[in-house]
């Protein structure tokens, strides 16, 4: 069983690589595809899965790590504007630094945060609880979610069991294989440790 410091520095390790790496990798998943990790921590699954289906995976051990990985990710792509899925999103990323609209279809870099993540399948799920409403009605070329450690699971059913009782008016799960090789062609996560 690994500490969390260990953790800490594999997860270190991948969002480097990751970060360093200029190539797309693209891997075909099906549903029959399971993913087995050595480990039983939710996070090493859920980044072990996303690298494999060509996502990015980035771990951030606080918020301000978080915001100096987004700003140093941006200005390495040369990134300067962001569409945010909703208006707290959006006002909180102007206050962090990061120039943001809603929905202008001129961005090609969209920023959202999810419900949760299931880990062995790789999907990330979206509500219109997040805020995205009708903004998030198609995806850009580029996807940033913004996920906190907590918020990656095991399987679906813990996510619709920590669901408000009055639900989101409409869920959306992310397959990260197929959706990064036909809609979003670059994903990247942004997990957050509390």
């Amino acid at each position: 069983m690994k500490t969390n410091s260990e953790r800490e520095k594999i997860l270190k390790l991948l969002r480097n690589s990751l970060l360093d790496s200029d190539e797309h990798v693209s891997v075909m998943a099906t549903d029959e595809d399971i993913f087995v990790s050595k480990s039983n921590d939710p996070v090493m699954v859920f980044a072990e899965r996303l690298s494999s289906d060509g996502g990015r995976f980035v771990y951030c051990q606080n918020e301000v790590e978080l915001f100096e990985n987004l700003k140093n990710l941006a200005n390495y792509r040369k990134w300067q504007h962001y569409n945010a899925y909703s208006t707290n999103l959006q006002t909180y990323l102007q206050a962090n630094g990061l120039d943001s609209t809603l929905a202008d279809p001129n961005v090609n870099v969209g920023i959202s945060l999810c419900q949760g993540i299931v880990a062995p399948t790789g999907s990330v799920i979206i509500t219109s609880a997040q805020g995205a409403g009708r903004t998030l009605v198609h995806f850009p070329q580029i996807m940033i979610v913004i996920a906190m450690a907590s918020q990656i699971y095991t399987s679906y059913k813990q996510i619709l069991n920590r669901m408000p009782e009055t639900l989101p008016e409409w869920i959306l799960s992310i397959k990260t294989g197929k959706l990064i090789e036909e809609d979003i062609k670059e994903l990247y996560i942004f997990v957050v440790d509390e």
